[in-house]
């Protein structure tokens, strides 16, 4: 199941259990209430942070979260060149900070991976408040010095899908018959993409692997908070 980038919006999904069990999507398309069925021996729920939305009894498990991202234009731009300025992680236990060195158009972007702030991603509160861009401030003064004054060229939140042990949840339902949900990205989904396809292809047709276990159904897990062991900041 994907989520259409037109301006249909899919407010959720139903399993049905019948012959030739589907599923049907309720939508609305340019404001017209319909709904169309797929029908099929499995669906594979992949759609990030609106897992908790689209599939409301997996709220107890997952939690959608929002992480300031923002762009810079420095007056420096050779001072963030790949060669003195790469890939960066900074301690996530002190501020989560991140960044890539300045692209094609003079912008180095510096993002936060931290306990974010829940939210539905079609939320109007998914944009960077004044203290995302304070905490930002204070961190780039203390540590890239020249970037502390830099104009932004542009903010998004980069939305999670977090679990509270961080791992991802790859699993078929116990309780609904032909559902297998992929999600809990936890913030790391898209540098795995390259080898989630088979994990969840082996989750779906019931094959071996020795990722599955680790990212099994655990119905004693609770909603994300943020502060699994990768983005604790002080006492868990």
């Amino acid at each position: 199941m994907r989520l259409d980038e037109d301006d249909n919006q899919v407010k959720g999904v139903v399993v049905e259990d019948s012959v030739g069990d589907a599923v049907s999507a309720p939508r609305e398309a340019n404001g017209v209430p319909c709904s169309y069925k797929i029908p099929g021996d499995f669906v594979v729920m992949a759609v990030g942070a609106w897992t908790p939305y689209l599939l409301p009894f997996t709220r107890k498990f997952f939690r959608a979260t929002g992480q300031p991202v923002f762009h810079l234009k420095p007056s420096k731009p050779e001072l963030f060149a790949p060669e003195r300025f790469p890939v960066f992680g900074a301690d996530i236990t002190t501020t989560g900070y991140y960044g890539f060195p300045i692209n094609r158009d003079g912008v180095v972007k510096i993002a936060n991976h931290g306990p974010g702030r829940e939210m539905s991603p079609d939320s109007p509160e998914r944009v960077v408040t004044v203290e995302d861009e304070k905490n930002l401030r204070e961190f780039l003064a203390s540590t890239f010095p020249s970037l502390a004054n830099a104009p932004i060229v542009y903010t998004r939140v980069c939305m999670y899908s977090d679990t509270h042990d961080g791992h991802f949840w790859i699993a078929r339902d116990p309780e609904r018959e032909g559902l297998v949900v992929a999600a809990g990205d936890s913030g790391h989904g898209f540098k795995f993409a390259p080898v989630l396809g088979e994990i969840i292809a082996d989750a779906l047709e019931g094959k071996d692997n020795p990722l599955l276990d680790k990212f099994r159904w655990r119905p004693e897990m609770r909603a994300g908070t943020g502060t699994d062991v990768a983005r604790s900041k002080g006492k868990l």
